[in-house]
């Protein structure tokens, strides 16, 4: 599958899974990007954070049928809609359920993920022990309030 492409000048991204089976498209600034240190983000992603570009709901575009796992978070409670290809297994989106005016884009599936800077750390006290907190970032021990 091609991805759609964008303008350059323009506020549109695109995205894809490993294998090009499902692809997404959004145009809209996204709301805030999160680094996420839980232990679902890190079993979700494989590596020691997830990069979460949250963006509103109703901007984004998906192509192909990505398949959902549900989690609820251990110590928050939350109930997590976790969207990924059901051909290569890449995690793509993430649904929150207290916030279902947003989704989450995985930032390692965007085409140019170029110009994204995270703002703010959740769950700063599950980070890997070498990974050194950032003054610039907002930084909270859990969940952000």
């Amino acid at each position: 599958m091609s991805t759609i492409d964008s303008a350059p000048d323009s506020r549109v991204r695109t995205g894809r899974c490993l294998c090009g089976s499902v692809s997404y498209r959004f145009d809209v600034a996204p709301e805030v990007v999160v680094l996420c240190h839980c232990e679902h983000c890190q079993r979700n992603t494989g590596a020691a954070f997830s990069v979460n570009v949250m963006v509103k709901r109703d901007a984004l575009e998906i192509k192909g049928t990505p398949k959902s796992y549900n989690t609820v978070g251990v110590e928050n409670g939350n109930l997590r809609d976790r969207y990924f290809c059901g051909e290569c297994g890449t995690p793509i989106l993430t649904l929150l359920h207290e916030r279902p005016d947003l989704m989450i884009v995985k930032a390692g599936t965007l085409d140019d993920p170029s110009g994204l800077k995270p703002s703010v750390e959740v769950w700063r006290r599950r980070a890997q022990d070498w990974i050194e907190p950032n003054p610039d970032r907002a930084s909270f021990d859990g969940d952000a309030k």
